[in-house]
């Protein structure tokens, strides 16, 4: 069943507006908090009023945010705004798993075309990464040498193409397969053998076991 925009909750909402938000995008990089989606919502009563959103930098304390001090948040209004909790009437911080089902359903059931586009702008900016990318650039030539491609300015020369999921829940990422098992142009490298990804994150990673490690095709959603 389509799930609609209208009917989300306002943390399946943030986040698809955070994901569309390239500045908001950059706090979250810039925090290294290691996840390729913030998952900690935040609502707040502030002198301006209530403050909803998803916490996408500011201090932290022992591997979580801390209250006590400042907080960087993405609200639900596609504003990012500093919270002083100290300062706060109050504050509370929470994890929602079904935000993160929600806008899987939500991009899932979008019409084919849309999901299409999606693919190809992540892609592209996947692809934009990779190349800049010494160790990720180097695995992929090599690909592409064994294809038969040696010039990396050659319009022959292949680009990845292959998005798929690593992972699973609030942790889940992105990522371009950029090695493995290769069984043609049209079916692309073998899930089932071990791959090497380049993540949304801009890290390499080597998978020996690619169904272990929750790789699912990006058009796939894991229950």
């Amino acid at each position: 069943m389509k799930q609609s925009k209208s009917r989300l909750s306002w943390q399946a909402v943030t986040l698809i507006l955070w994901r569309q938000d390239t500045e908001a995008i950059k706090v979250w990089k810039r925090a290294g908090v290691g996840s390729s989606a913030p998952e900690v919502f935040c609502e707040a009563q502030t002198p301006e009023g209530l403050v909803q959103g998803v916490v996408i930098g500011g201090d932290r304390l022992n591997d979580a945010w801390d209250r006590d001090g400042e907080l960087i948040v993405f609200t639900r209004k596609s504003t990012i705004v500093r919270l002083n909790g100290p300062e706060l009437p109050t504050l509370t911080l929470s994890a929602c798993p079904k935000a993160f089902e929600d806008v899987m359903m939500y991009n899932d059931t979008r019409s084919t075309a849309c999901q299409h586009i999606d693919q190809m702008v992540l892609k592209s900016g996947l692809t934009f990464n990779m190349l800049g990318h010494e160790k990720a650039s180097a695995i992929w030539m090599d690909h592409a040498r064994r294809l038969g491609c040696t010039d990396p300015e050659a319009p022959e020369m292949p680009v990845p193409h292959q998005l798929v999921w690593l992972g699973s829940g609030l942790n889940r990422a992105l990522a371009l397969v950029i090695a493995g098992r290769w069984d043609g142009p049209h079916e692309g490298f073998n899930l089932y053998h071990p791959l090497t990804l380049f993540t949304d994150s801009s890290n390499v990673v080597a998978v020996e076991d690619p169904v272990a490690s929750e790789v699912y095709p990006v058009e796939q959603v894991p229950a």
